[in-house]
């Protein structure tokens, strides 16, 4: 029996899921008869047999474009397939799996139903397996697949169905003839509808290394390429029960450190790769099993910029605060603590919080592993912990505590992307980013964390961007469909808006995956030239002169290279650049209906014949400061190729504030800190000659490490005054009242 206490949550869903759909054919969220011949045949019209084959767009975009003339109950039946096809899977957070279902469901024009069971953070949060990139990267032959199976099923009567769900081998008969056995869906399917028969194991390759590790090969069962899927689950089956009767109590998993050593051993001395769709996830995958076993990892902060990491260290725990909450044993459940937060000021939703609170309590487990981080940038070492929850009340702050035995790095090892700010997460998702901290770790380096090279990325969408930045996802979504639509965008917005961190994000979401292979960042000026940006004579050492490329015509090359996906190129201060200067006869080409082959120009220096054009996959998106004295009016050339979206100060929003709190920043100091700059920018956007372009961004209040009165002072005397003092240079005693109430 492969089921587990971790998995009990999922299974509990697709059990439920597998009588009300399989079973009866009703909606998941609902009462409408969904999971029927009538809906998957819209599915196999306007889906399968009209694929959307075109070149950079998403598989979101092109689902969209597909399913748009399909009846609206056919919307909603992908949703719910969407539902189903994230289940299993725990590479992806519980927030993206709902945001990718309700986003398809409201194409349909109605709202998902709120408060549902299958929504509930147990059944998305948790997964099961990582199914690696194919799973993915491929989404549109697994849904194929399914759709195909679920018109067969359909076809069926109600007895034969009956059947089948009663009968795991008969059932596995009935994917397998389906057509096309090489889909990472059918395991999943096996594991999630029957898995006290089939294991949570999505690549073959992997099963049938444990059946020749355990089982032999008797019959010639791996002697063949063509490998009987159902004979090795049987096989995997026997092994499971042998190794069940050899370790009495105890939940077996052959991703167990002691499990997998045994049957992986004999994969490096047989020479057996990973199989096909594995490539580096399955190294990842097996490097955390071969490392930590079946255990979690997560990372903590040791207080605002680790100021109690050395305490932890002596007193060999890991702690966290709230508290004022008292014992959080003493709590029922996650929403008692979430209310509980709310009720002592804590904010609207800390949603994040209360999830740190309740887990550090209930899900971090004796054996896990914890990495103890300074700010978002830095891991300080790692630890084992030893010991359950315990509440001290004896302890002068950060009450709430586990035993830990610490492992302090030689040096910190410095990042080179930043993490979550959370006060604790669980890391186990992240393997790829795991194994290289670990390896740095080891080697005694100092830095760490994946080269942003593209390789081995992890997907990103409007949901993980939301959680990372100040606004929603509807103005979010708009900025992503305008850069898609119309190839150039503008963020423009008044200093400290954080117009590059969200243009960073911008193009993540754009690529589908955090990748800064595909993007490249200039700054123009007054004195930026067509020579620096697309193409000029240079000097060489010898005296001479050489043609050169500058780095937009470069980044157009990588581009056309790899017409596949999309490139961004990001211009800081675009404002301040002559762009018919700096452009050339390119600027007609940034037209979205001037890109391509077809719109090839000759260059200025070009050799005669050569011709360039820009690569429809490039998408420019520049940045604008609003409160530049110096630009009174912005070139119609810009306005006409570029769309526009201002950006505002989000100090009054609840994620800011939420974020501050999540920081542990004390509710006094962030309460201060919305009120007193909401009062100034009102200020400023009262002023005749200043107004909303000059307000002060929120930005300069986003910590990076401690987050205290004398963080905040700082703050204000070194990056507010600064400001103020330019904006009302001609009034001193107006700008020193105005600092005097910030310092309040």
């Amino acid at each position: 029996m492969s089921r587990t206490s971790r998995a009990a949550a999922v299974l509990d869903a697709a059990e439920r899921w597998k009588q009300r759909c399989l079973g009866d054919g009703r909606s998941l969220f609902g009462e409408e008869r969904l999971w029927t011949s009538e809906h998957f045949g819209e599915l196999q019209t306007y889906f399968v047999e009209q694929p959307d084959e075109s070149k950079n767009r998403s598989f979101l975009e092109k689902l969209r474009n597909q399913l748009t003339p399909a009846p609206p109950e056919a919307k909603r039946l992908w949703a719910e397939m969407t539902w189903a096809y994230y289940l299993i899977v725990n590479s992806v957070r519980g927030v993206t799996k709902l945001d990718r279902i309700r986003t398809v469901w409201e194409w349909s024009e109605t709202a998902l139903p709120e408060g549902h069971w299958a929504l509930a953070s147990d059944v998305l949060d948790k997964g099961i397996v990582h199914p690696g990139r194919g799973y993915s990267g491929h989404q549109w032959r697994e849904y194929r697949f399914v759709v195909g199976t679920m018109l067969d099923w359909c076809a069926r009567s109600a007895d034969e169905r009956e059947s089948l769900l009663g009968d795991p081998w008969r059932f596995a008969e009935f994917l397998d003839g389906q057509g096309d056995r090489r889909r990472q869906i059918r395991h999943a399917l096996l594991y999630l509808l029957f898995p006290d028969e089939f294991e949570p194991i999505m690549a073959p390759q992997h099963k049938q290394d444990i059946v020749r590790a355990y089982g032999g090969e008797s019959d010639g069962l791996l002697d063949s390429g063509d490998v009987d899927l159902i004979g090795l689950d049987k096989a995997l089956l026997e092994v499971r029960t042998r190794l069940t009767e050899e370790r009495p109590g105890e939940e077996v998993s052959f991703y167990d450190e002691g499990v997998r050593s045994v049957w992986q051993a004999g994969v490096q001395e047989g020479g057996t790769d990973g199989g096909p769709g594995e490539d580096g996830e399955a190294d990842d995958d097996g490097w955390y099993a071969d490392r930590f076993g079946t255990v979690d990892v997560w990372v903590i902060a040791p207080g605002e910029g680790a100021r109690l990491w050395a305490e932890f260290l002596e007193a060999g725990v890991a702690a966290i605060g709230w508290d004022y909450l008292g014992d959080l044993a003493e709590y029922e459940s996650r929403e008692a603590i979430h209310a509980a937060l709310i009720a002592n000021g804590a904010g609207e939703n800390p949603t994040m919080q209360s999830l740190a609170a309740w887990e550090f309590v209930h899900e971090v487990a004796v054996g896990d592993i914890v990495l103890a981080k300074r700010g978002r940038s830095a891991i300080l070492g790692w630890g084992k912990v030893t010991g359950d929850y315990v509440h001290d009340p004896e302890r002068a702050e950060y009450l709430n505590m586990r035993s830990v035995e610490w492992h302090p790095c030689d040096e910190a090892v410095e990042l080179k992307s930043q993490i979550t700010t959370k006060a604790l997460t669980r890391f186990t998702p992240y393997k790829y980013w795991l194994r290289h901290v670990f390896e740095s770790i080891d080697a005694g380096t100092g830095s760490s964390g994946p080269e942003d090279d593209g390789a081995g990325q992890e997907s990103y969408d409007l949901a993980e961007a939301s959680s990372d930045l100040f606004m929603d996802e509807v103005q979010l979504g708009r900025m992503v469909d305008a850069i898609a639509l119309r190839k150039n965008l503008i963020l423009q917005g008044p200093p400290g808006v954080g117009k590059t961190f969200i243009a960073r994000r911008l193009a993540w979401c754009l690529m589908g995956c955090k990748d800064l292979s595909a993007t490249e960042m200039v700054q123009f000026h007054q004195s930026y030239a067509y020579e620096d940006f697309v193409q000029g004579w240079r000097p060489t050492e010898t005296g001479g002169f050489t043609l050169r490329s500058g780095v937009f015509l470069e980044f157009c090359k990588r581009a056309e290279a790899d017409g596949d996906r999309p490139y961004v190129f990001i211009i800081d201060e675009i404002n301040r650049g002559n762009l018919s200067r700096i452009f050339g006869e390119l600027l007609m080409l940034l037209e979205a209906d001037k890109r391509g082959r077809d719109f090839a120009i000759p260059l200025t220096y070009s050799p005669t014949g050569e011709r360039f054009a820009i690569p429809p996959n490039v998408h420019v998106l520049g940045l604008m400061n609003t409160a530049d004295r110096s630009l009174a009016i912005v070139d119609y050339a810009l306005r006409r190729r570029f769309a526009f979206e201002s950006l505002k100060p989000a100090f009054s929003t609840r994620q800011f504030r939420e974020h501050l709190l999540e920081a542990d920043m004390e509710t006094g100091l962030v309460d201060r800190i919305v009120r007193n700059m909401s009062e100034l920018n009102e200020r400023i956007r009262g002023d005749k000659d200043l107004g909303p372009g000059f307000e002060i961004g929120h930005s300069y209040f986003v910590p990076e490490e401690s987050a205290d009165e004398e963080w905040y002072l700082n703050t204000v005397e070194t990056q507010i005054a600064p400001l103020l003092r330019e904006y009302w240079f001609d009034k001193p005693e107006h700008v020193d009242e105005l600092l005097e109430k910030l310092r309040r």
